[in-house]
């Protein structure tokens, strides 16, 4: 019979229980001793497709026979007692078979109407137990394997409303499907029991009481009879059966409460450094997700607790909680009606705003608080610029006393660095006044050409100028010499007139309005990183570049407040030209040429007094680093050879003999080197820091008054990369397109134009 119970055959197996089920009844003390077998093996083998009016069951036995309730009570209770140790099997079909067996068990003892008040005091612990001992025998999955899970906006809001779900804690492997599918079965079975509030209120207990892997179990086992006891509970009241619903539902809402109450405190020490399991946390995070959708709306004044603790994962090093935390807003906002997780943050910025300045004037100097800011604000975009005030003065109190801090000062700044690269935005402008969001155009234009129209506006011009003047002089009186009457009593002013004029007899100047307070923010952050540029970091100041960099393409609009901060930070900033990190060289150059861009002819002094003192030197060497890592690489001896090949150009250029219009001629040649990009060419350190030269001087002449000696030098420079840069020779041309023709020319990079045909008039032609 032992073996017929596992028997492949449903025939076996059907035929087995009606064996039992009439051995019980025919022979019931005949086979007394043989009880407790035939009911186990009838609760095993009982099915709700044996069930059948016409035929006798378990159920039904156990009625007639009042002894075989306390057979009933055993069974259950052994199967109970001896799940943990079947759990520890290696063997994954004997602990779903053992919890499958069990919870039929607890289904046939409830309909049966059997109590046992050992079993109930016993429940929570071995089920407790039973959970412990399948975390210990099966390893953690902490996997990146799961589909990432994308913050949601408005439309993805409304098509993915209540599809959300989280990736699996516990039970991740695909072979534990099938036990997680009878566990969570088994859970609804003792949820559905009229004890399941006590049971609850025990498991809630141990999560409290329970450490390492025990409470993680409790915690589980917790959320997963809450889920249940809320089902059950609406499915009984579809069937309009009120009396026991009512009593689980206020059970189950009380544990959730006090569910919900723990995680939040648990999220909220997730900052302060002590070692938490990421299990844990993450089931954390599915309660408080699961009261937001019980509440709907309704949760929302909860979002003054949950919300920043909920943003600080985040940031977290564990993928796992990351893509909790993702899941958790996307079903936080959706519950609480919000059209999108930006909306989201944007909704509950005051709150979180005042977490993250209270963390830093509390000199809380966890990464937690800045990771978090950055992701908010990368969140929520420009629309939270307006209200990140106070927290820009908590970041700067806290540069001024933790600047011994390197890797704290960094955090800061890419804070600051995010509000600068948001504030940059199409979609910014709108936080801008007007005079800010003006567009500032310093690129040089090509002059018109002149013809004869633009010679005859010339001369209109001057004939009106004459004519005015003439007029002028007619209307003008003659001096009659001093006057021989006193002048009399002044006449009075009109009214207003007085009030005009200034002390100095001088109409006053308009009032300049006020900058907006988004633009007073981006001007203090960017005049704050000069003091910063000679950090002993690396990685910080190439973030302090850039941040100038897009803060100057913002900032440019209102000279008379961006010209000031261009003067105080350009000495840091050239400096940084000479920087021993070539990338910080690259940056650098990047910044210049957006320098060069925002404030055109300001910077002409600067780099006038630059290019003389080592400017131009840094150029040359660059390119000259440049050229010899392109022409000085030694060809390899083995197998993979790199090859180059030369392709040579013949120009014949006319030169003027001593006397006279003949001319000589002679022929220049080019070798054009195709260089092999063998190692790392043109992403090695010299090449990089070239192109980049090559870019700031093509901004600076593109944008910034040079003299003519500067401009022969930046022509020498370039005119080896012209026929790769069209912008730089565009820039260059602008100035003096005859002078890069005749550069381009005399190196043989231009081919000779043979000369025009005009009617009437006709060219000498050009003699050897």
């Amino acid at each position: 019979m032992m073996k017929l119970r596992a028997h492949e055959s449903e025939d076996v197996k059907r035929a087995l229980y009606r064996l039992c089920i009439t051995l019980l009844d025919e022979c019931h003390k005949t086979l007394s001793n043989c009880s407790a077998l035939l009911v186990e093996t009838a609760i095993i083998l009982d099915s709700n497709d044996h069930d059948s009016i016409t035929e006798t069951n378990l159920s039904h036995m156990a009625g007639i026979y009042p002894e075989l309730l306390d057979a009933v009570k055993m069974t259950v209770y052994n199967w109970m007692s001896s799940l943990p140790r079947h759990m520890q099997s290696a063997d994954d079909d004997v602990k779903r078979i053992a919890i499958h067996n069990f919870a039929k068990g607890i289904e046939l003892l409830r309909s049966l109407n059997i109590e046992s008040s050992t079993m109930e005091s016993a429940l929570s612990n071995t089920m407790c137990e039973t959970i412990t001992s399948l975390l210990q025998a099966s390893k953690t999955s902490n996997s990146d394997n799961a589909a990432p899970i994308q913050l949601l906006e408005t439309e993805s809001m409304v098509k993915s409303a209540g599809k959300i779900s989280y990736p699996p804690v516990l039970f991740s492997h695909e072979s534990q499907r099938g036990l997680k599918r009878e566990l969570l079965s088994l859970l609804v079975a003792v949820s559905s029991s009229s004890h399941s509030g006590a049971l609850l209120a025990d498991m809630v207990d141990l999560v409290r009481d329970s450490t390492d892997s025990s409470q993680v179990a409790a915690y589980w086992l917790s959320l997963e009879m809450i889920k249940a006891a809320h089902a059950s509970s609406a499915d009984e009241d579809a069937l309009l059966n009120f009396s026991e619903a009512s009593n689980g539902s206020y059970d189950a809402e009380s544990a959730l409460s006090e569910l919900y109450s723990f995680s939040v405190e648990l999220l909220d020490s997730h900052s302060d450094g002590s070692a938490i399991d990421w299990r844990m946390e993450a089931l954390a995070l599915e309660v408080v997700a699961y009261a937001a959708q019980r509440s709907g709306e309704s949760f929302r004044p909860e979002l003054i607790d949950v919300l920043f603790p909920i943003a600080t994962f985040l940031g977290s090093d564990n993928h796992m909680l990351q893509q909790h935390a993702v899941a958790t807003l996307n079903i936080v906002a959706s519950a609480s009606k919000y059209d999108s997780v930006s909306d989201l943050i944007v909704g509950n910025v005051d709150y979180m705003v005042s977490s993250v300045a209270l963390r830093l004037n509390t000199l809380d100097i966890s990464p937690a608080s800045t990771q978090v800011l950055t992701m908010m604000i990368r969140l929520a975009g420009p629309r939270l610029i307006p209200f990140l005030d106070d927290v820009v003065e908590s970041i700067f109190a806290a540069l001024d006393n933790y600047h011994g801090y390197p890797m704290f000062v960094e955090n800061l700044f890419d804070v600051l660095k995010e509000i600068v690269d948001q504030a940059a935005m199409t979609e910014s402008t709108r936080l801008l006044k007007d005079h800010e969001r003006k567009e500032i155009q310093h690129k040089k234009q090509l002059g018109q050409q002149e013809d004869l129209n633009s010679l005859m506006s010339v001369l209109d011009k001057r004939n009106e100028r004459r004519k005015r003047d003439e007029a002028e002089a007619r209307d003008l009186q003659q001096l009659q010499g001093h006057p021989r009457t006193p002048w009399g009593e002044p006449e009075k002013k009109k009214a207003g007139e007085e009030e005009m004029e200034d002390p100095g007899g001088k109409l006053p100047s308009e009032d300049k309005p006020p900058s907006s307070s988004t633009y007073q923010l981006l001007s203090r952050v960017a005049n704050l990183t000069q003091y910063y540029l000679t950090s002993p970091t690396p990685k910080l100041r190439r973030s302090l570049l850039e941040l100038l960099k897009s803060a100057s393409s913002v900032l440019a609009a209102d000279e008379d407040s961006f010209l000031p901060l261009v003067n105080a930070i350009w000495p840091v900033v050239i400096s940084r030209l000479h920087d021993p990190e070539p990338y910080i060289v690259v940056e650098a150059c990047s910044t210049l040429a957006g320098l060069c861009e925002a404030a055109g002819d300001f910077l002409a002094s600067r780099f006038k007094t630059e290019w003389h003192e080592g400017l131009l030197d840094f150029c040359r060497k660059s390119k000259r680093a440049a050229a010899a890592l392109a022409a000085g690489r030694p060809a390899p001896q083995d197998s993979r050879r790199s090859f180059s090949t030369r392709t040579s150009t013949n120009i014949v250029v006319p030169l003027r003999a001593e006397p006279g219009l003949e001319v000589r001629t002679t022929t220049l040649s080019r070798q054009e080197e195709h260089l092999s990009t063998a190692g790392l060419g043109q992403h090695a350190s010299p090449a990089k820091i070239w192109a980049a030269v090559v870019s700031l001087l093509t901004a600076m002449v593109a944008n910034v008054r040079i003299d003519d000696a500067m401009f022969d030098d930046v022509l020498d420079l370039l005119v080896d990369v012209l026929d790769k840069k069209p912008d730089a020779k565009e820039a260059l041309e602008v100035i003096n397109a005859d002078a890069v023709w005749l550069a381009l020319y005399e190196r043989g990079m231009t081919a000779w134009q043979a000369a025009p045909k005009v009617e009437g008039a006709s060219f000498i032609e050009l003699r050897a």
